[in-house]
């Protein structure tokens, strides 16, 4: 006999498994999407990790992603869980070249975390640094893709 206790299990289960696949997504969030028990996600979470029918990449966020999420779009993920970094590259992507000064004045974020956010992106080859004296610019290099990415998340 099926009880209702095995048809929110199986609810639960489904639930997170889709959340999932369709994007990266931190365990925390995956909590309060899926409205389950986070020893409910933590028990499913072992059996998909087990199959294989999920990944994760455990550091300052414990982030869970597809098999076929690329390497690249989970970097990408990872770096947008940072808020100033996030906040550069929406503003960026609203926006033509900027200069840094500029950035932590739209953001209201403070120079030394927008200085650490621009290296972090230019380090990943994300932004394009534009040098005019006294001061540089910097601006997104692919605005689509990184639109699309941020679509999904």
């Amino acid at each position: 006999m099926i009880t209702d206790l095995d048809i929110a299990s199986n609810s639960c289960k489904d639930k997170i498994l889709s959340n999932i696949l369709f994007k990266p997504i931190t365990f925390m969030k995956l909590v309060s999407e899926s409205n389950c028990a986070s020893e409910t996600v933590e028990k499913y979470l072992s059996i998909h990790l087990t199959n294989e029918n999920i990944c994760q990449k455990k550091g300052k966020f414990r982030i869970l992603y597809s098999p076929e999420l690329s390497k690249l779009d989970l970097d990408f993920f990872e770096l947008m869980l940072n808020p100033t970094v996030k906040a550069v590259t929406l503003v960026l992507l609203k926006s033509d070249a900027l200069s840094q000064i500029e950035l932590v004045s739209i953001t209201d974020k403070s120079n030394p975390s927008v200085s650490r956010s621009l290296k972090l992106l230019m380090d990943k080859k994300l932004i394009r640094r534009n040098y005019h004296a006294p001061y540089s610019t910097y601006e997104l290099i692919n605005k689509s893709r990184n639109i699309w990415i941020l679509g999904k998340n």
